[in-house]
């Protein structure tokens, strides 16, 4: 019985011990349990958006989807409608069979009209890009070209700084400044951001998930099948690719 007694008592404090230890554990390393934590209670907070790429050819008649692929011409007009399902922050450029690089999303301006289309995204509201009254329009450099679809629940500082290093060149320009100096400038720019979306992570934006989508223009209701990304990764590069032609060819 004696035996027994002191077996059970040393169990117990053996027990004690251990439980000890596992809470020193966790007291040293706060941070770690923390951002475990953190991990855990993001799984339900990933982003989704339904989007829609569509264009008109020369901007005339029906508005059709763009699909990975696709082909599209010079004098083609498109735009591109959005809607999140959470705040957060959108950024969409377009970079051309050149390299060179526009910024479609965020936009004060286009084309002389303001369009204040600002981070961040409000959650269920509809953008229309560039606006429900104006439309991107293809130039006559064709080639492969691809729209990079960025969302991040805080402000990108990496992108937004690489953006400024890009615009800062045309904004100050100056009479006596070389060109060609400018234009590397420009081109040295414009090889960082897109060395930043090569090495993030990219997805193709997926042909599948319809989703019917709705939207005015000029007093008329256009409604186009769209997407839907869904569980978008934190700061991930989605894309979108498609072909542009000469508006003359066949």
């Amino acid at each position: 019985m004696k035996c027994k007694l002191i077996k059970s008592f040393w169990g117990l404090i053996m027990k004690r011990r251990l439980l000890i230890f596992v809470l020193l554990i966790l007291i040293a390393s706060p941070f770690n349990f923390a951002n475990a934590l953190d991990r855990y209670g993001d799984e339900g907070d990933a982003l989704s958006f339904h989007v829609n790429y569509v264009y008109r050819s020369e901007g005339k008649g029906e508005l059709k989807p763009i699909n990975n692929g696709d082909v599209l011409k010079s004098g083609d007009h498109f735009k591109i409608i959005f809607t999140p399902d959470k705040d957060c922050y959108v950024y969409i450029f377009q970079v051309d069979s050149s390299g060179q690089i526009f910024k479609l999303f965020p936009m004060k301006s286009f084309m002389g009209v303001q369009v204040n289309n600002f981070n961040p995204v409000t959650k269920g509201t509809t953008y229309t890009l560039p606006s429900s009254e104006k439309a991107f329009m293809l130039d006559d450099q064709v080639g492969t070209e691809r729209i990079y679809f960025i969302v991040s629940k805080e402000r990108n500082k990496e992108i937004e700084r690489l953006d400024i290093e890009r615009k800062e060149p045309i904004d100050r320009q100056k009479p006596n400044l070389d060109k060609n100096t400018q234009d590397k400038k420009i081109e040295n720019a414009e090889d960082k951001l897109n060395k930043y979306f090569k090495r993030r992570g990219i997805t193709v934006v997926p042909s599948g998930q319809p989703v019917r989508v709705q939207w005015q223009e000029g007093g008329d209701v256009f409604s186009v099948i769209g997407q839907k990304l869904e569980n978008l990764c934190e700061d991930c590069v989605h894309i979108l690719e498609f072909i542009h032609k000469d508006g003359r060819s066949n």
